[in-house]
C-alpha cells in the first residue's frame, strides 16, 4: 500500500505549486488529469523522484488509487497519522474525506482536535478521475490563531476609539451654543483630555508597529544603567504628583546589545505602569543586576497588585485588569504588550509575581555583552567612554 501510480515532472511540479501557493484542490486536478498515461516503466526511480518532491512539501498529501490498490502518503501526512489520539483523528477525517469524495467528487472541512491545546487542520479532498483520488492536509493551527488575534484586535481597536470619539462628538453638540463661561471651559477641558485619550491609542500603536515590523539593522552596544537613569529621571515628577517615591539601585556594567529607543520605551512603560497602580505613601523601586551572562532588571511597586487569573493574560494587546481604573489613568491596554515584544526582540524574557493588595514585581532578563576596557566602547552618543 506504499506505491502510486507514476506522474511526471510535470504533474509533481503542478503539486508542489499547487500546495505551496495553497490553491484549490481543483487546480491540482486539472495538473493530473492532463497527463496522457500512466508508465510503469523505471518504476523505483520514478517512485523515487516522486517520493522526494512530496516530502519536500509543508502539507500533508495523501493520493489514492483504487484500481491498482495502491497508496502514497508524504512524509508531513505520515507524520500527522499514527498511533497518537491527535494522528487517530486526523486519520480518520482522511479516510472520511476519501468516502465522501466517492459521491461529491470534491469536499473541504476544519477539523478541530483538543488535546491539551486545540489544534486545526484543513482537509481537503479531490476526485483525479474515476479511480484516483488526492487529499491534502494542512495544520492551519497558527494561521487561525493569527485569524483570532488579528479580528479581536480590530475589535478592540474599534472598542477603543469609539469611547473619546463619542465623549468628544457628546462634548462639542454640549458646546455647541453654550454662553457661560466655567461650563465652556470645563467642558473643553474634557474635549482636550479624550483627544489626548485618542492620541496616545494612536502613538502605542505605531510603537507596537514599529517594535513588531522593525529590524536589527541600526542596533549598538548601550548602557542599560543610563537608560534606568533617564528613564527614572522622567518619571520622577510623576511619581511626585502621585504622592510616591521612585529609586533606582543597581549594578554600574549594563552593557546589552539592542535599540536605545526601545529600551527605554519597553522600561517607561513598566515605571509608568507601577506609579499608576500605586496609592500615595508608596515606594516604586527599579533595580538591577548582573547574574551570569543575564542582566536582571526589576521594577516594583506596592500597588494593588494583579489577580492570579489575569497575570497570564496582562501581556495581551488592549487587555486590563482593572477597566474603570485604566480609563482614569489614561490607559490603552497595549503598554505591557509593547514591553513583551521589545524584550522578546532582545532576546530577553519577562515575567511577574503578584499579589492582590500587596504589589506587583516585574523581572526583566536580558543578554549581557562581555565587558570590554573602556579605551574601545562607545557610549549611546557615539562619544569615547
Amino acid at each position: 500500500m506504499d506505491l502510486v501510480f507514476f506522474l511526471s515532472g510535470a504533474v509533481v511540479t503542478g503539486i508542489i505549486a499547487f500546495l505551496i501557493s495553497k490553491r484549490s484542490s481543483k487546480n491540482l486536478s486539472h495538473a493530473i488529469q492532463n497527463e496522457t498515461g500512466v508508465n510503469t516503466s523505471n518504476t523505483e526511480d520514478q517512485l523515487e523522484s516522486l517520493m522526494d518532491a512530496l516530502d519536500l512539501l509543508p502539507i500533508g498529501v495523501v493520493i489514492v488509487d483504487a484500481k491498482l490498490d495502491r497508496r502514497l502518503q508524504n512524509g508531513v501526512a505520515t507524520a500527522m497519522t499514527g498511533v497518537r489520539y491527535v494522528d487517530i483523528l486526523v486519520d480518520q477525517a482522511v479516510d472520511e474525506m476519501l468516502e465522501e469524495v466517492k459521491t461529491t467528487n470534491s469536499g473541504e472541512r476544519i477539523l478541530e482536535v483538543v488535546a491539551g491545546t486545540t489544534r486545526f487542520f484543513k482537509v481537503c479532498g479531490q476526485v483525479i478521475d474515476n479511480q484516483r483520488t488526492v487529499v491534502t492536509v494542512e495544520d492551519i493551527t497558527e494561521k487561525s490563531r493569527i485569524d483570532t488575534m488579528q479580528t479581536d484586535f480590530v475589535a478592540n481597536l474599534s472598542h477603543e476609539l469609539k469611547t473619546p470619539i463619542g465623549a468628544v462628538a457628546a462634548l462639542a453638540d454640549s458646546l455647541n451654543g453654550e454662553t457661560e463661561t466655567e461650563v465652556v471651559w470645563r467642558l473643553a477641558e474634557r474635549i482636550v483630555t479624550e483627544s489626548h485619550r485618542m492620541s496616545r491609542i494612536v502613538d502605542d500603536l505605531l510603537d507596537l508597529s514599529r517594535v513588531e515590523f522593525g529590524g536589527t539593522e541600526e542596533w549598538t552596544d548601550i548602557d542599560l544603567g543610563r537608560v534606568l537613569v533617564e528613564v527614572v529621571s522622567t518619571n520622577q515628577h510623576a511619581a511626585k504628583r502621585q504622592g510616591l517615591g521612585l529609586s533606582l539601585t543597581g549594578s554600574a556594567e549594563l552593557s546589552v546589545r539592542g535599540d536605545r529607543a526601545q529600551l527605554v520605551s519597553m522600561f517607561s512603560n513598566l515605571v509608568d505602569n507601577a506609579i499608576k497602580y500605586s496609592e500615595a505613601g508608596g515606594v516604586v523601586s527599579v533595580e538591577s543586576a548582573t547574574q551570569g551572562d543575564e542582566i536582571l532588571v526589576t521594577v516594583t511597586d506596592h500597588g494593588i497588585g494583579i489577580a492570579e487569573r489575569d497575570q497570564k493574560r496582562i501581556f495581551e494587546r488592549f487587555y486590563r485588569v482593572d477597566k474603570a481604573r485604566s480609563r482614569a489613568t489614561g490607559g490603552t491596554g497595549l503598554g505591557l504588550s509593547i514591553v513583551r515584544h521589545i524584550v522578546l526582540e532582545h532576546g530577553g524574557s519577562i515575567d511577574v509575581r503578584s499579589e492582590e493588595g500587596i504589589g506587583s514585581t516585574f523581572t526583566v532578563r536580558m543578554p549581557r555583552l562581555p565587558k570590554q576596557s573602556k579605551g574601545s566602547v562607545l557610549d549611546q552618543t557615539g562619544v569615547m567612554a
